[in-house]
């Protein structure tokens, strides 16, 4: 075996220490990733949180405001078959589903976030009112098909709103428009 003299005994010990600090910053950036993925994310269906996506909102609106590129904005209300009753699996069960589906056939520019239950909001950043007409078509043709499990037809309102310089509250103008629609299919 060869001598190690003090000094390359400092320089190792020196190495290993640098190389553990490395991985500990690493492993603590990693949790904070998760920590912080945590609270912006629904923890049943994996979409943003109603708080980050008013956070959202309030950006693209910011954004539209410098630059006259309009946004719009979805709000998606499902609903349950008559046949399968409103208990909280299957609430939760459609929501996860609803969920899945918005993600997988928006564009990865749009989010998708959870408001209630089973109420979904869309924003579709640079996203004008033909193009939005079309993806609230999309998503409404979407819940016209028969359930997996033959509990019946599911069906969804949809109010949808498209920001334009004399129209700014595209929230409220989509919720306005939701209600109506929701109060029609009632009566």
């Amino acid at each position: 075996m060869w001598p190690v003299s003090n000094e390359w005994t400092t320089v190792l010990l020196g190495v290993a220490v640098i190389s553990l600090l490395l991985v500990v910053l690493g492993l603590r950036q990693v949790v904070f990733r998760r920590l912080a993925d945590r609270s912006i994310r629904d923890p049943e269906t994996g979409v943003y949180t109603s708080d980050f996506i008013q956070e959202v909102y309030q950006s693209e609106l910011r954004r539209a405001e410098r630059t006259g590129v309009p946004f719009s904005v979805a709000l998606v209300s499902p609903h349950l078959p008559a046949n399968a009753g409103n208990s909280p699996s299957g609430q939760d069960g459609l929501a996860a589903s609803v969920a899945h589906w918005l993600q997988q056939h928006l564009r990865g520019s749009d989010y998708v976030g959870r408001l209630e239950d089973s109420r979904f909001v869309v924003i579709l950043p640079e996203t004008w009112e033909d193009d939005a007409r079309s993806v609230a078509a999309r998503i409404t043709s979407a819940f016209h098909v028969k359930g997996k499990e033959s509990t019946g037809w599911l069906s969804c309102d949809i109010g949808i709103a498209t920001w334009r310089p004399e129209a700014t509250d595209v929230w409220n103008i989509a919720e306005k428009q939701l209600h109506r629609i929701g109060t029609a299919t009632r009566n």
